[in-house]
């Protein structure tokens, strides 16, 4: 046994057992410090696959708007030579209603014996819409002359262009509508007292000449023409008012609440893409007004107030110039004043109404 202040021999066995135990323990704490690592490295790349995929997302977006933006600037600067595509497509248009009212096939030719049958036809499409349009129809103080004279406002949409004859053929199959129309006034007063328009603000009837109420699925028209005082460029000036005309863009702002579902604005509400690409549109078109001269239809639309009335109003000059100046001049018209909001319409809004319109 040895004494204190003797020395303690440790044996090579002894020594052996002790650097083993602790290799083994270093070993464990190798072992733990690697699963950590390789915790916190698996962690840190789904997170960095995360935000990869966020990054990728967001720059997508990102990239599409600048894309969308670059394409309305060239549309802008390049837009005259495009004339002869829309009248090829306007005559495509017609083409395609002339073959589905006459019930022929596609690519079918119509025989010189045939057009008459084929007139006769369209006729009684036409009528059957009118028809229809009429039952949907209610006019203040009511007598022949005055069914005849709104009769004649179905009538003259409805020939005025293929574009706003698809719209009331829409209408026609998308029932629920009802339209008011006093003939003995300019106004609606006698219709309804008060209402809110599109800026929110509360307006007496004597203010509105029509007035979509999309919420209701109602129009209300004044329905005796005339002149009328306009505002333009903060001067007002005697414009003549055709019924029609108003009732048109009425119509055309129900079609568009009931296509798209959006307080009358012309793309869904999760649709962000044609969102920016119409909020474009129209400050593109807002900006050329104090440059061009424009039809009285665009400076109502962009003298509202509101980003949503100017949004809301604006996409119902295409029907509305079509019927104020038939196919060929309203067409030729718009192209000229707002040539990218046609493009939109044509390209966007008429092929959601055709996918309808054939669905029913």
């Amino acid at each position: 046994m040895a004494g204190a202040g003797d020395t303690v021999e440790i044996l090579p066995v002894e020594e052996a057992v002790t650097r083993d135990g602790l290799a083994k323990r270093e070993e464990g704490i190798r072992d733990i410090i690697t699963e950590l690592c390789h915790q916190q490295s698996s962690n840190f790349a789904s997170l960095q696959g995360e935000m990869n995929a966020l990054h990728k997302e967001i720059t997508s977006r990102d990239f599409l708007l600048r894309k969308l933006e670059e394409s309305v600037t060239r549309l802008s600067e390049d837009i005259a030579p495009l004339k002869d595509c829309v009248t090829a497509k306007m005559q495509e248009e017609a083409h395609s209603a002339s073959s589905q009212s006459s019930g022929s096939s596609e690519g079918g030719a119509t025989q010189d014996g045939d057009q008459g049958n084929e007139l006769e036809r369209n006729n009684r499409v036409l009528n059957r819409c009118v028809d229809v349009m009429m039952s949907l129809t209610e006019i203040w103080k009511n007598n022949e002359e005055k069914t005849q004279k709104v009769r004649g406002f179905y009538e003259k949409i409805y020939e005025a262009s293929p574009f706003t004859s698809l719209m009331l053929t829409f209408l026609e199959r998308n029932c629920g509508l009802k339209v008011l129309i006093d003939c003995d006034s300019h106004d609606i007063s006698n219709l309804v007292k008060r209402l809110v328009n599109l800026d929110g603000k509360k307006c007496n009837g004597t203010e509105f000449l029509t007035f979509a109420d999309i919420f209701e699925c109602r129009v209300y028209l004044g329905g005796e023409g005339g002149l009328i005082d306009v505002n333009k460029r903060g001067q007002y000036v005697d414009e003549t008012f055709d019924p029609e005309v108003s009732l048109a863009q009425s119509l055309a702002q129900i079609v568009m609440y009931l296509i798209f579902k959006n307080r009358g604005c012309p793309y869904a509400c999760d649709d962000e893409m044609y969102e920016k690409l119409y909020e474009k549109i129209v400050l593109e078109t807002s900006q050329k007004k104090e440059s061009v001269t424009m039809d009285g239809c665009v400076y109502h639309a962009l003298s509202m107030k509101t980003p949503l009335g100017r949004e809301v109003s604006l996409i119902t000059v295409i029907p509305g110039m079509l019927v104020k100046y038939g196919s060929k001049e309203g067409m030729s018209k718009l192209l000229e004043q707002v040539p990218l909001l046609t493009l939109f319409f044509m390209h966007h809004v008429i092929p959601k109404m055709r996918s309808i319109v054939n669905e029913a």
